[in-house]
């Protein structure tokens, strides 16, 4: 299945990447999307936007299809093809 991911402001600046399309396994949650995108675009990409307990940290925002992932089933959520998934910063948190 095919995911489209999206950067923005900080987290663009890190990877050097505005928009991907990253090809996953049907059923893939994700935390498998931020380990593919660990090995795919940024190296060390799971170490910055996760803490050592793989939730994603306070000053992040992870949205699915517009969709906060608070709202869902946290890094666990499982993924279908066509989704779009944006990583930004947390509103109010420099």
């Amino acid at each position: 299945m095919k995911i489209q991911v999206k950067f923005l402001t900080i987290l663009y600046e890190k990877t050097k990447t505005l928009k991907a399309e990253i090809e996953l396994p049907e059923g893939s949650t994700l935390l498998e999307l931020i380990k593919k995108i660990d090995s795919n675009i940024y190296q060390g990409f799971s170490k910055l936007i996760l803490d050592c307990n793989n939730k994603v940290r306070e000053k992040f925002l992870v949205m699915i299809n517009g969709r906060s992932i608070d709202f869902l089933e946290g890094i666990n959520t499982r993924l279908r093809d066509g989704d779009e998934v944006t990583f930004l910063p947390h509103c109010g948190i420099a």
